[in-house]
C-alpha cells in the first residue's frame, strides 16, 4: 500500500531533519515529489500508525495529513515517482 503524508511546517526555526528520517524510515521505500508531500509503501502500518510516529515530531502550530493512497488520483508528476507508483500495483 502506498500512504500519502502531507504537512504544514508553521514555526520557520525549528530543525525538521527528525521528521524528515521517521518519514523515510517507515519503509525505505518512498518519494518525496513535492516540497511538503511524501508518499511511502508500506503493507506493515497504517495512517494511524504512520501519523502517531511523526505526531511527536512536528510542532502544535504544525499541520500533518496521512491517508491511504488509491487509484483515485490525477495530477503532473515527474515521471519516475508516476512509474514508482504504478510499480506498487494500486
Amino acid at each position: 500500500m502506498i500512504y500519502l503524508i502531507t504537512y504544514d511546517i508553521n514555526k520557520v526555526v525549528k530543525n525538521y531533519d527528525e521528521l524528515y528520517v521517521a518519514i523515510k524510515e517507515i519503509s525505505g521505500d518512498f518519494q518525496h515529489p513535492l516540497e511538503s508531500t511524501w508518499f511511502v509503501a508500506t503493507d506493515s502500518l497504517t495512517q494511524a500508525d504512520i501519523y502517531k510516529r511523526l505526531r511527536p515530531l512536528i510542532d502544535d502550530k504544525d499541520y500533518l495529513f496521512v491517508a491511504r493512497l488509491t487509484k483515485d488520483y490525477y495530477g503532473w508528476l515527474a515521471k519516475n515517482v508516476w512509474d514508482w507508483i504504478n510499480a506498487h500495483n494500486l
